[in-house]
């Protein structure tokens, strides 16, 4: 029987955000079984890596278990991978965020484990031939990437087992390939056909090397998993199959690996992740920033805030050093990657995880700007600035209270953050085509309810309810979106997206002008033939109100049963709660998963009975109607199909009839309370 070595290497982890019962579910089902059970078995050998998302959890709620890996480590028996603290995409990142996380859980390990960590994993093994080199100079020495990875790369399976150089001249890191036959067969098949599967790839040759690396959380948190793994004793059965064969096994880790042996070749690695996610992502990750304009709006957020910071650290005076440091964690715990994409896994389509994001995210922002003005009792910035990289101007107005983000395009607020909760009130998604929503549209034998019932493996079970809540949008759900439309449009096809605008307002490039205390945008186009100019300007009244004014130029002569819609879709912090409610004109109406609509408003909001936030927009001209209904998404996830809901739309129309070239203006007055 030929030798050969077996390195597993395990990744936990848990993204920023995710509640407290699933950190405890998952440290019921897997983590501490896990740990448990191996800790009796000290000749199995394994390389760990613990996002820092789940050691700053298990340190308060757990540190047990903090204690018993430390054990582990001590004993020769767990080695620690480093990494991206709160588990980033690191292509995503500006460099020296990507240097400053690995070196926090690189100082985090060796402070708590006694020992500096020589490999680090790579989140969602999402890789960029340009990491070599920053993650290098970080002191990393290993990595381990996908099988598929070097199959692109142009090498043949029977050739991976081992490890690679990749990087450019002394830059260079190892690069180990993990097995995608282990990560199929681990835990899901008999204990035999991993070691099958060694005594047939190594019946040839001697000493290879196996290298399995993959998702702790295999192993009891996946649907169904816990009881294969622990009760019908998979894990117990594998340990004991690797010790009645150590005679040719030889259980090993990474680093000792390296340490004794050669590299197979140097190459390049193209840019990649595991095959799921180039599928999901239509071949790099960074897509996503192309294909969710939310996730892009987070994204160029966070570089916002990075620079913010960044500039800072060459300026600020020795005192603000504590404050810095506060700033530049809350900026990487905002960087944690599960809120930004979406496949079965990604959770953008989960408003607590995007939630999470921006609250870090401003968090870190206000930090900032407390030390940008901590000599100004009142300060009110206007900067314009191409935030998306896309050539297109916005404009960002900060104060204390509040920081707007405003696009030309469409000439709509993306962004409004309400400091004092580090709440962006417009963290929405808006309705979008999957490619699984065929399969729910296609699907057969169709059971009744309104619930989505979680089926275990690869069937999600569809309702009729299900199926007729797959509407698609026609623009992200932002703020201040203008539309002129026909009197006799119905709400309802409004909420399904299936009506026609007249004119281009909703869509169209406005011109920004940044003034000394207000944003100014405006449009000229044609309504029914006749040329229109509209103008929409915003400014910061207090720390309780925001203005917006509406003008339409006094030669812009409109149709007759026209009417303009403006649109406000909004997040509260506690998205849909009981507690809050639509109110119109002081008259409480229904909760927030209601639908409706009122006719001749003056004022329209949204109330709190918990009395942390709640709003009322004001108007000075009696709006004709306001629509309100929620939105909802129709998501996947590896437990099921889901119904999210993503926010409250709010669209109020006004009636337009000049019958003289006059102007036509409205104050809305946005007060919070």
């Amino acid at each position: 029987m030929n030798k050969i070595f077996f390195a597993m290497a395990l990744h936990f982890h848990q993204p920023v955000g995710n509640f407290d019962n699933i950190f405890e579910r998952a440290h019921k089902l897997c983590y501490g079984p896990f740990l448990n059970l191996l800790h009796d078995y000290p000749d199995i050998k394994m390389t760990f890596h613990v996002s820092g998302c789940l050691l700053d959890y298990l340190e308060e709620k757990h540190p047990k278990t903090i204690s018993l890996i430390k054990t582990m480590v001590s004993r020769n028996q767990i080695e620690m991978m480093g990494g991206g603290y709160y588990e980033p995409i690191l292509p995503a990142l500006p460099e020296r965020d990507l240097k400053g996380q690995i070196n926090m859980m690189s100082d985090y390990i060796k402070n708590r484990f006694g020992e500096k960590p020589k490999g680090m994993w790579i989140p969602e093994r999402v890789w960029q031939p340009g990491l070599a080199k920053p993650i290098n100079e970080s002191g990393i020495k290993y990595s381990i990437l996908d099988d598929t990875h070097f199959l692109r790369a142009g090498l043949k399976k029977e050739d991976l087992h081992g490890y690679f150089f990749t990087g450019k001249g002394t830059k260079k890191i190892a690069i180990f390939p993990s097995d995608k036959t282990l990560r199929y067969t681990m835990p899901f098949k008999l204990h035999h056909e991993t070691i099958d599967y060694f005594k047939n790839e190594s019946r040839h040759r001697d000493n290879l090397l196996f290298t399995y690396g993959d998702d702790g959380e295999k192993f009891g948190e996946w649907p169904g998993t816990h009881e294969w793994v622990f009760k019908e004793n998979w894990l117990k059965g594998f340990f004991e199959a690797l010790i009645q064969n150590r005679e040719w096994i030889n259980l090993i880790k990474l680093s000792d690996y390296l340490k004794d042996n050669k590299a197979i070749d140097t190459i390049d690695i193209p840019s990649g992740s595991y095959e799921e996610m180039m599928e999901w992502s239509g071949g790099s990750w960074l897509n996503f920033l192309n294909k969710y304009p939310e996730t892009n709006q987070m994204h160029k957020k966070m570089v916002y805030v990075s620079e913010k910071i960044a500039g800072l650290e060459r300026k600020a005076a020795r005192s603000d050093q504590t404050k810095l440091k506060e700033a530049t964690k809350e900026l990487y715990k905002g960087q944690c990657n599960c809120g930004y994409w979406h496949g079965v896994f990604g959770g953008l389509y989960l408003f607590h995880l995007r939630s999470a994001i921006y609250s870090h995210l401003i968090t870190a922002d206000k930090i900032a700007d407390g030390i940008l003005h901590k000599k100004d009792k009142k300060w009110l910035s206007i900067k314009e600035i191409d935030l998306n990289l896309d050539g297109k101007k916005k404009i960002i107005i900060e104060d204390k209270t509040f920081s707007l983000n405003l696009d030309s395009l469409g000439g709509v607020l993306k962004e409004f953050d309400y400091r004092p909760l580090s709440l962006n009130l417009i963290n929405t998604l808006s309705r979008k085509e999957e490619a699984y929503h065929k399969k729910i549209l296609e699907s057969m034998g169709e059971k009744q309810g309104e619930g989505v019932k979680t089926i275990h493996d690869d069937f999600r079970e569809v309702t009729p309810a299900l199926k007729k809540k797959i509407i698609y949008d026609k623009f992200p759900r932002y703020c201040l979106r203008s539309y002129f439309l026909k009197e006799d449009l119905k709400m309802e096809d409004f909420m399904h997206s299936s009506f026609d605008e007249i004119g281009d307002f909703s869509s169209a490039e406005y011109k920004l002008d940044k003034k000394k205390d207000a944003v100014s945008l405006g449009h000229v186009s044609k309504v029914s033939g006749t040329k229109v100019k509209l103008i929409k300007q915003i400014s910061v009244k207090s720390d309780k109100e925001i203005e917006i004014i509406y003008s339409i130029g006094k030669d812009s002569l409109l149709p007759k049963d026209i009417t303009l819609g403006v649109e406000f879709n909004i997040t509260m912090p506690s998205l849909n709660s009981e507690r809050y409610n639509y109110y119109c004109d002081n008259k409480i109406l229904s909760g927030l998963n209601i639908p409706g609509s009122v006719s001749d408003v003056s004022s329209f909001g949204i109330s709190d009975k918990g009395k942390e936030l709640g709003f009322e927009l004001n108007f000075q001209k009696q709006a004709k109607d306001v629509w309100y209904f929620p939105v909802e998404t129709v998501s996947q996830s590896e437990r099921a199909y889901e119904l999210n809901y993503q926010c409250s739309c709010i669209f109020v129309r006004w009636k337009i009839t000049p019958s003289e070239p006059r102007s036509w203006d409205l104050k809305i007055s946005w007060q919070f309370a």
